[in-house]
């Protein structure tokens, strides 16, 4: 019993062993012992992959057989080494591949950037394109964003259906070579980007999110009266991108606009007379920048080009459909074409853009006669939320300081007449545009316009006798008022003190020192400083247009004149209100006689170009040198210049 006892107790031992560590396979019942079989010492790799226990039986797997699996075996399977990833970042590529772009990533090119220059397209990570404050706009946006020399630009310019016009935009981020291809997938996982892609810039091409970085670094700030944290509109429209590819792209031909005049304009000679003279207009046609030695140029021209194209097909299609025609989409690409044509030269085109925003804000007011429940006037549709009242507001702004350098007659009726139910439209927006001129003041502005624009003649007798209206409602403007309360609604909680400005009262002019920019009260001595810089000229303009008045006549304008450029040169180059000054100094050189007051206005001129860059400046200065070489002639009245030379200006 002893002996079978410990023979019992061996057995169940070794069961229970065999059961842990399962090194062998007991065989069923039904199977018989006598067979010999053989077992591995490893489990097979499929049951390694199943992460199931194996019975290790040889030559394959028997729980392999009962679940119907192919049986790898007991060895180790082949490995492709140098095969093409299936899945991951690698996916597509080999080791090897890596290996051969870091190697020659210093001499790989792309597009125009040579090798030798550290702004290159490859050095710039598309994908990490963000609003953040991450990296400086002159680190981060090249000269090159990409290789546009391959384009099929023949088929752009031959686009006339919605399906040419995809494949247009399809441009944008596709090639047909697939070397060109593999190359771009290669740079694109040898990169990895510093952030994440901004939501808003999801599924945009990578010329779309560079301009629009641009637009927002380099261009929002010019396009508001003050740059305060979160309230400029023009970075709200950057929200509408993936709503509106009009939008998207109106805004991203902006950008490549200001760029391309950076990149062009940055190393030219200053403004002088004889510079201005000798340069033919040829920022329409575009061969300067087609021709020029800049390499960088050429390609951003190319980029301006495709954008204002996609952006004019898109608001054409907008229109066309009835739904989509009245839409807050459509207005906007219609102001932000204005933009783009005032950036471009200020001449012309922009005014077609106007008159199409004025239709379809003119659809969007309620009608004159109709009074709510409460007996008031019913508030136009386009006023109940912030938004409406910043596009009406800025289209409203564009037509009324439009009006005022157009031939007379040439200007339809304004939208702006019915501000009558809502009065406050316009000063609601005076802080959200880069401006600068009061609301009461735009809406003397606006009805001198229509005085003017009223009658065939300019020289009728009606005016004159609202002379003497106009002029009191003017001098009832308060400069110091209205800077306070522009002052309090932007920084709440600020006092706002009044220093004593000493102004010349010489006969003869000398320009005064200008104002430090690191004093803390610069900005709003200079908002005030371009408050009475907007009364002044504007009375000289209601007396120029009203009244036509001879030199002899209009002595005190001299006065008047060298009072307006005394404000001017108080507001600092540093100044925000800099880029503002652009409609009063116009106004205020076309009545200059002072050969040493003009050249101080020429001075001041380029130095607002060179620190805006759009060229609606650069025109400015074009045709006051036509005014004053034609001084003689029609005894200093510039605005007969206007009404024979027939061009529509925007000097904003």
């Amino acid at each position: 019993m002893g002996g079978n006892d410990v023979d019992c107790r061996g057995a169940l031992g070794r069961r229970s062993m065999l059961s842990l560590g399962t090194t062998a396979w007991t065989p069923s019942p039904l199977q018989d012992p006598a067979v010999s079989q053989a077992f591995s010492s490893s489990p097979c790799y499929t049951c390694r992959r199943r992460r199931v226990t194996c019975d290790r039986l040889i030559p394959t797997c028997r729980k392999c057989d009962k679940a119907q699996k192919a049986c790898l075996g007991y060895k180790k399977p082949l490995t492709w080494v140098h095969g093409v990833a299936s899945r991951g970042k690698m996916m597509g590529l080999t080791f090897d591949d890596i290996t051969a772009n870091k190697s020659s990533q210093a001499t790989l090119v792309n597009g125009i950037a040579g090798p030798e220059e550290h702004n290159s397209a490859e050095s710039f990570p598309f994908g990490s394109c963000c609003f953040g404050p991450a990296h400086d706009a002159s680190e981060v946006l090249p000269g090159n964003p990409g290789s546009f020399e391959s384009w099929p630009l023949s088929s752009v310019r031959g686009a006339n259906g919605p399906e040419e016009c995809q494949k247009a935009d399809m441009a944008l981020s596709e090639w047909d070579s697939s070397d060109q291809r593999r190359k771009d997938q290669i740079e694109c996982y040898s990169h990895i980007p510093l952030t994440l892609i901004d939501p808003i810039f999801q599924g945009l091409d990578k010329i779309s999110r560079y301009y629009l970085t641009y637009f927002d670094r380099k261009f929002c700030k010019l396009m508001v009266l003050f740059e305060v944290p979160h309230k400029n509109p023009y970075r709200r429209l950057i929200q509408m991108v993936n709503v509106s590819s009009g939008v998207c792209a109106a805004m991203a031909a902006i950008g490549a606009c200001h760029h391309l005049h950076v990149l062009h304009y940055s190393d030219q000679h200053p403004l002088d007379n004889h510079y201005l003279k000798s340069k033919a207009r040829s920022l329409e046609d575009g061969e300067q920048f087609a021709r020029s030695p800049n390499a960088k140029v050429r390609v951003t021209y190319q980029h301006l080009l495709l954008l204002k194209h996609r952006a004019l097909s898109q608001l054409e299609q907008n229109l066309s459909n009835p739904e989509t025609r009245g839409q807050d989409t459509s207005i906007a690409t219609s102001l932000l074409l204005m933009v783009l044509d005032m950036v471009e030269s200020g001449r012309g085109t922009w005014k077609l853009h106007v008159e199409g925003a004025k239709r379809l804000l003119q659809s969007r007011f309620s009608p004159l006669g109709e009074i709510d429940e409460d007996g008031s006037p019913r508030v136009p549709c386009a006023a109940y939320d912030s938004f409406n009242t910043f596009l009406a507001g800025s289209c409203m702004t564009f037509d009324i300081m439009g009006s005022t350098l157009t031939p007379s007659g040439s200007w339809s009726e304004p939208v702006s007449s019915q501000l009558i139910t809502s009065p406050n439209l316009l000063s609601d927006t005076e802080k959200e545009v880069w401006l600068g001129c009061p609301g009461s003041l735009l809406h003397i502005i606006l009805y001198i316009s229509s005085l003017r624009h009223a009658g065939s003649s300019s020289q009728t007798l009606g005016p004159k006798v609202n002379l003497s209206t106009i002029l009191s409602q003017i001098n009832a403007f308060d400069p110091e008022r209205w800077t306070r309360e522009v002052y309090h609604s932007m920084y709440a909680g600020t006092e706002y003190p009044f220093p004593d400005h000493h102004f010349s009262k010489e006969s003869y002019w000398r320009p005064p020192e200008p104002a430090e920019s690191n004093s803390p009260l610069s900005d709003s001595d200079a908002l005030l400083h371009l408050a009475s810089a907007y009364k002044i000229t504007i009375t000289l303009y209601a007396i120029r247009i009203l009244l036509h008045p001879s030199p002899e006549e209009c002595t005190f304008f001299a006065e008047q004149v060298t009072t307006v450029l005394t404000h001017i040169s108080l507001i600092p180059p540093s100044s925000e209100l800099f880029k503002s000054i652009l409609w009063p100094t116009f106004i205020a050189g076309a009545e200059c006689r002072c050969p040493e007051q003009r050249a101080w206005f020429r001075d001041k001129l380029d130095h607002m170009w060179r620190q805006c860059w759009t060229v609606n400046i650069r025109e400015a200065m074009r045709v006051l040198d036509a005014i004053w070489s034609r001084e003689d002639q029609h005894d200093g009245d510039w605005a007969e210049y206007f009404d024979r030379f027939g061009a529509n200006w925007l000097f904003i």
